[in-house]
């Protein structure tokens, strides 16, 4: 490696890394200033900047940016990437299992987005959810870390209307970065869904997930992205900030049946209605239509977890009101998700 690509190397591990200099390069990652999310996003990069995929055994022999700084000179390549042509689209009539309180189902829609996402993950590696393994034989789940849906409004979809969900982009970034672009219509919606992997700990608990990535076949057909999306980086700065004050709390307490999905984490189509629910205990909110909901995700936690909700912000103009929400874990008070919502009024 010559001195122009360390010198890039270098200043990829700044850019995930707050604060780093070349006199910490031999300081353990514990030691500095990176959560877990910084760690797939700094892999990915350097995937980029190489052109190739760095295997499970060499990533995770990396304990310091210096371990990092030789590792990407190393030859764990993968094979190629050939663009997908095939396209996800379902088509719905809007029936009783679609609907809720008069209008589409905010439940159901996140819920057909987020498997139409992960449909176009497994049939890109060519595996079933149940089979997928990181580089040293893990279980990997599917953990979705931001989704971003503007429709509508929910009530303005009524009972036997037609629906259209159609894959409008797809692709990755790196082997543990997953993107997708869904339209919704009619309406000219659109929804955006970025996703990663974890897999459990030694602990086993939902509280302490660790992030992973899959092996990427030869000849995967899911594109590659050229650079990082703005996507993401919203999503990050979005996890580097403090939410505002406080001005409406509740506890919740989880339903299982309800909200824990089938291999025991909460689910992430839970984490917009339990918002819902506890926001439904500050104001009414049965004669507002959902326009766009953003949902950033951090983190998941155990069936018996109670949760935090809290509402930070809320504005209101003639036509529509907007809330910024988070739902927390009761037991260490830490952040799981950070919710913004739009909704339009009725006038």
């Amino acid at each position: 490696m010559n001195d122009n690509s360390v010198d890039a190397v270098f200043r990829i591990l700044q850019g995930d890394i707050q604060g780093l200099t070349r006199n910490d390069i031999g300081l353990p990652f514990d030691q500095l200033n990176i959560d877990s999310f910084g760690l797939i996003s700094l892999r990915a990069r350097l995937e980029q900047l190489v052109g190739r995929e760095i295997g499970d055994d060499i990533w995770t022999s990396a304990t310091c940016p210096a371990d990092i700084i030789r590792m990407v000179s190393t030859d764990a390549i993968c094979g190629e990437v050939s663009p997908s042509r095939e396209t996800e689209c379902r088509s719905f009539n809007i029936n009783m299992p679609q609907m809720a309180m008069g209008g589409l189902s905010e439940s159901w829609l996140f819920k057909e987005l987020g498997d139409m996402h992960w449909n176009m993950i497994t049939d890109g590696l060519g595996s079933p959810s149940s089979a997928l393994l990181d580089g040293n034989g893990n279980r990997l789940y599917a953990t979705f870390t931001r989704i971003a849906i503007r429709v509508g409004p929910l009530t303005s979809y009524g009972e036997n209307d037609g629906m259209v969900l159609r894959k409008t982009s797809f692709a990755r970034f790196g082997a543990g970065m997953f993107f997708s672009e869904i339209g919704i219509s009619p309406g000219q919606g659109r929804a955006q869904l970025m996703s990663s992997f974890t897999s459990r700990g030694e602990s086993g608990s939902n509280s302490s997930l660790q992030k992973g990535q899959p092996q990427i076949p030869p000849g995967c057909k899911i594109p590659r992205l050229e650079s990082y999306p703005a996507f993401a980086d919203q999503y990050r700065a979005r996890r580097g900030s403090v939410p505002a004050g406080c001005i409406f709390e509740r506890e919740y307490e989880i339903v299982p049946q309800h909200d824990i999905n089938g291999v025991g984490l909460l689910y992430f189509a839970a984490y917009p209605i339990i918002s819902e629910i506890c926001l439904s205990k500050f104001e009414d909110q049965r004669h507002r239509g959902l326009t766009s909901k953003d949902v950033f995700y951090f983190g998941n936690c155990d069936e018996n977890e109670v949760l935090l909700f809290r509402l930070h912000a809320r504005a209101e103009n003639r036509d529509s009101v907007a809330y910024e929400m988070s739902i927390s874990r009761k037991s260490d008070d830490s952040l799981m998700a950070y919710l913004v919502t739009t909704k339009q009024t009725a006038r």
